[in-house]
């Protein structure tokens, strides 16, 4: 454990100016290290985010640098506060170059980096390749992101821990599971009638995420006769959404899918009380929070199994593993999730806290950060 009179620096590209997994990921692990050493020197430097944007609830604006995008000056300062520092840890990869030019300085300095998932899966410079192998300790978000850099780097597996990203510290988890009726109304839903959801980015450069398959998947699920109401939520770009409305259209599924945009943090929680299904059979989850969201509001959940998603379904014990590319398999799990009248939300969420709560995450970070480097 780092003792009070040493210092940890937090570098990161965003927290709080955007919402994806990574920020998310980023903005709880700074909560973390203020509530694991709140007498210790630390701080965080962010390279793109506004300073207006802080969460106070997550750190004071007095121990937070924000750059607001410029680069030069945050390396330089970086550098500086990374050679004082006994500990500097990185949120992404794209920060490695402020680790290494700090390594020139202080070539035994402690590094750590967040390993989270496509951008460390595939090919690298070789400098980056030789620098990971050689100078950092990394925290992997699962499993599957591990093993992908042990065979892809020929990184040591003992250079790699895990550290399974968490729950909100601030999340309200709710005892009834109801479904709130304002939501029922606004998307005019009838009674009794499934609700699917899903919740990711709609990108046309992401074509991992499996959604596409669950709308082919659905039409055959109203070929059968079946009512049902998808609920695709999800901010989306121009192209993506122009081939999702086509898709849907030419799968006669315009009564029954939504597309509902960009849900605000402070909606999710309805949202998924709202839904029977939380379904999404993706190929490039490193970890995949929202399905940990969904299981602590106890929903029936359904993910891929060729990816960071087995971690986050705790090998399928949140929920189902399917083969993401198999239509038929996703439909057949469907139609089971939908049919399934023993689930207890109860129990998912119990489980889920057990496994992923802020609690558990600390813990872990506590020990992984009063470990040696391992070379």
């Amino acid at each position: 454990m780092p003792k009070k009179s040493n210092e940890i620096l937090f570098l990161n590209l965003y927290a709080f100016s955007l919402t994806g997994g990574v920020e998310k990921v980023s903005r709880k692990f700074i909560y973390a290290l203020g509530k694991l050493f709140p007498d210790l020197i630390w701080s965080s430097y962010s390279m793109h985010d506004d300073g207006k944007d802080t969460d106070v609830r997550y750190i004071s604006t007095k121990k937070y640098r924000a750059f607001k995008g410029a680069k030069l000056a945050f390396v330089i300062a970086s550098f500086l506060k990374g050679i004082k520092s006994q500990t500097v840890i990185l949120s992404h990869i794209n920060l490695l170059p402020v680790a290494k030019l700090i390594t020139t300085i202080k070539p035994k300095q402690k590094i750590i980096m967040l390993a989270h998932g496509i951008e460390v899966w595939d090919k690298l410079p070789k400098w980056k390749t030789r620098f990971l192998q050689e100078k950092v300790q990394i925290w992997a978000v699962s499993n599957y992101t591990k093993d992908k850099m042990t065979m892809q780097h020929r990184i040591a597996p003992q250079k790699i821990k895990v550290l399974n990203n968490c729950l909100s510290p601030f999340i309200n988890l709710t005892k009834t599971f109801e479904k709130p009726q304002d939501l029922v109304k606004k998307y005019k839903l009838a009674e009794n009638t499934p609700i699917i959801f899903t919740l990711n980015r709609l990108s046309a450069s992401e074509k991992y995420k499996g959604y596409d398959k669950v709308i082919i998947a659905l039409s055959k699920l109203k070929q059968q006769g079946k009512a049902f109401t998808y609920l695709l939520a999800g901010k989306a770009d121009d192209t993506e959404r122009l081939r999702l409305t086509k898709l849907i259209e030419e799968n006669e599924l315009v009564n029954e899918v939504k597309l509902i945009g960009y849900l605000p943090e402070e909606e999710l929680t309805p949202h998924f009380l709202l839904s029977d299904l939380f379904v999404m059979p993706s190929k490039g989850e490193g970890f995949g929070i929202v399905f940990i969201e969904a299981a602590a509001h106890g929903c029936k959940i359904i993910g891929g199994n060729v990816d960071g998603s087995t971690d986050a379904l705790l090998n399928g014990r949140l929920g189902r593993l399917i083969n993401p590319n198999d239509e038929t398999e996703i439909l057949t799990a469907i139609q089971d999730a939908l049919a399934n009248k023993s689930h207890q939300p109860e129990l998912q969420q119990q489980i889920t806290i057990e496994n992923f709560g802020f609690d558990n995450y600390l813990s872990q970070l506590k020990q992984l950060l009063s470990s040696p480097i391992t070379n």
